[in-house]
């Protein structure tokens, strides 16, 4: 009679839950031994784990924009590669490498929101409290700036406590199926976005 009681209506979507978040959290585990620290990444016939596509870290400060990095001038750093547009921004980077590297290993910041690690495009970023913020799309980067102070605080919440790390593929499972507290209704975001928009607070 029990187990009828279990396997039934909510019963059964609570056991579910508990069910999938222990199986998926002790994946996440087991795949910290794998990887210490995941980057969003692209591969190319140089290097197998190049950041920011090649693009040069300095130039998103210094020019305001994405600079392609040539291969002669590159720098391995936390096992990825960064490319540099010239000798000297290299050399730059050398001298104080954390002040240049994104945030959130390049993963869109919009997602780490969400402990989603998500793709990011080199093209669309922030600089936000010194730090280079990338982002997947410009929808993605105008959210995050709606709420900057808010999101900026939950992104590094949920990167030092669970997405630092974990296994990128893993991590997108279990937040997918379990998202954060935090989550907003999409169209409740939506609503807040024209709204702000229409009245200038964007």
């Amino acid at each position: 009679m029990r187990l009828i009681e279990i396997l039934s209506g909510s019963r059964l979507r609570g056991f579910a839950d508990r069910l999938l978040c222990a199986l998926v959290g002790t994946m996440l585990s087991l795949g910290t031994v794998a990887q210490a620290r995941p980057f969003d990444t692209v591969a190319d016939a140089r290097d197998a784990r190049l950041m920011l596509a090649g693009n040069d870290p300095l130039a998103y400060y210094q020019l305001g924009r994405a600079l392609p990095g040539r291969a002669q001038w590159r720098v391995e750093h936390e096992g990825v590669v960064y490319r540099f547009a010239s000798e000297a921004t290299r050399a730059e980077f050398q001298r104080a490498p954390a002040r240049w590297v994104p945030a959130f290993g390049g993963h869109c910041a919009y997602g780490i929101v969400h402990a989603l690690p998500s793709p990011a495009r080199a093209d669309v970023f922030e600089i936000l409290d010194g730090r280079l913020h990338l982002f997947s799309s410009e929808r993605a980067r105008a959210l995050f700036l709606m709420e900057r102070e808010r999101n900026l605080a939950l992104a590094q919440r949920w990167w030092n406590d669970e997405v630092a790390d974990s296994v990128v593929v893993l991590q997108r499972i279990f937040r997918t199926i379990v998202p954060v507290p935090n989550r907003r209704d999409p169209e409740d975001l939506e609503r807040d976005y024209r709204d702000r928009l229409h009245t200038g607070r964007l």
